[in-house]
């Protein structure tokens, strides 16, 4: 990916426009130019451009985070091997560090084009705003939102990672700085923020402080991580602010808010729904119990109720309905109002239990669930909480890893066993085509 030729770079913004073109037809004329096929980097320079190149960065973003997602939750215990594709097969068994994995070769490219479409947009839109030529700052404020999602998707799931720019290469970031994609999301959120305040658009405003607390609590996560190779003795994030952003973002979002990735109305194929729902290579966990090779998988189960999570069961059944949105198009949730409380509630254990208790019943209470007393173990319910209601959201591997849990398909030998936080590598169609790498 990083040694691109000028007319491979042309291809991704390419990408991006046509695809706007193509799945929001009913817009007005984004573009000057007569065919969306011929477009050059001279087309993308013009204000008229600015809600193409806005929803060409969301189009890549969210077939990146398809791809990013299939191998994360395939890793975890979220999703099991049901097919005959060995790259799974490893995924499945905790087999991570391996740069020959057709799916970590395949999806690094479309994660990457949606970087480059992030860092692109943000110059193009943000100096339109400059020059006053932004008819709507919304569209920047997106940008910026899409961009911190980008970073964030991308530390949350890789070890290391290139950074493309045309035809110029240049050393992988490294594993030790990796958790500097985390600062510049939540510079791209904060940026967001300013520009959503000064519009008074207050879902904007909501989406920057949540996707800011996500970030800062992300990292935190990381920290616990870093250096890979064990699992931290206190599995607890605490102190980084997520919390005092994510109580701004609860002010302005409705109960059980949250924000998706409609690849439905887009018409975009979530490679993740179209391995588990069209191919059938991989599953999601079961309604029950099932089992492959001698490895029985389970359903998520409430503590309290000892039956099966309402939370995980309504994620589930959703991502499976196809009569909604046929095979290929089921939605990810990447922000909710259930994630902001559990943050906070996270960042509380120890320091103001009761409050912890309080920001769990809340989000217990919206499905009936028996509320968590003080008898009940704050930790090991902020790790359910998160598992049932983040359920194919990106964050559970990283939180098996925290919180010392394991998939029952993870062989000893494998290194999410042996090298707990070990994330997806750089592929080896970037480390040859790299000589930087």
């Amino acid at each position: 990916m990083k040694t691109l030729t000028f007319k491979r770079i042309s291809n991704l913004m390419v990408y991006g426009l046509l695809a706007m073109s193509v799945t929001l037809v009913s817009c007005d004329s984004l573009l000057d130019v007569s065919n969306p096929n011929s477009l050059t980097e001279e087309d993308v320079t013009s204000p008229s451009s600015a809600a193409g190149i806005k929803n060409g960065l969301l189009n890549s973003l969210m077939v990146g985070t398809g791809w990013v997602y299939a191998s994360t939750s395939t890793i975890s215990d979220e999703i099991y091997w049901t097919g005959s594709y060995e790259s799974y097969k490893t995924y499945n068994e905790g087999r991570i560090d391996f740069d020959s994995n057709e799916i970590t070769v395949a999806g690094f490219p479309n994660i990457s084009r949606a970087r480059y479409m992030a860092d692109l947009a943000i110059a193009s839109i943000s100096e339109f705003d400059t020059n006053n030529e932004l008819e709507d700052r919304s569209i920047l404020a997106k940008v910026y939102l899409y961009s911190a999602l980008v970073r964030i998707t991308i530390a949350d799931s890789y070890d290391n990672f290139v950074f493309s720019n045309k035809q110029e290469t240049s050393a992988a970031i490294g594993e030790d700085n990796m958790s500097q994609l985390y600062d510049q999301a939540i510079d791209h959120a904060t940026s967001a923020l300013t520009v959503a305040q000064a519009i008074n658009d207050e879902t904007l405003e909501a989406q920057a402080y949540g996707l800011r607390a996500r970030a800062k609590h992300a990292k935190g996560v990381w920290e616990l991580l870093n250096p890979k190779g064990t699992t931290p003795s206190d599995p607890v994030v605490t102190g980084t602010g997520a919390s005092a952003d994510a109580m701004e973002a609860l002010a302005l979002m409705s109960t059980d808010y949250k924000a998706t990735f409609d690849y439905n109305s887009a018409q975009l194929t979530n490679y993740l729904a179209n391995q588990v729902n069209s191919r059938g290579e991989i599953s999601l966990l079961p309604a029950t119990t099932a089992s492959r090779d001698g490895v029985t998988y389970e359903a998520i189960d409430d503590p309290k109720t000892g039956t099966i999570d309402p939370r995980f069961e309504d994620i589930r059944n959703d991502f499976l309905n196809t009569s909604a949105y046929t095979e290929n198009y089921s939605p990810l949730t990447w922000l909710s109002w259930r994630e902001m409380h559990l943050i906070i509630a996270e960042e509380y254990i120890g320091v103001n239990n009761i409050e912890a208790r309080n920001h769990i019943n809340t989000v217990r209470d919206e499905d009936g669930l028996p509320n968590v007393t003080v008898a009940d173990d704050l930790v090991q319910f902020i790790e359910h909480e998160r598992r049932a209601n983040l359920y194919l959201q990106g964050r559970r591997l990283n939180d098996m890893y925290r919180f010392g849990s394991s998939s029952p398909a993870w062989l000893p030998g494998e290194d999410a066993v042996t090298t707990p936080g070990t994330l997806l590598p750089i592929p080896s169609n970037e480390t040859l085509a790299n000589p930087d790498v």
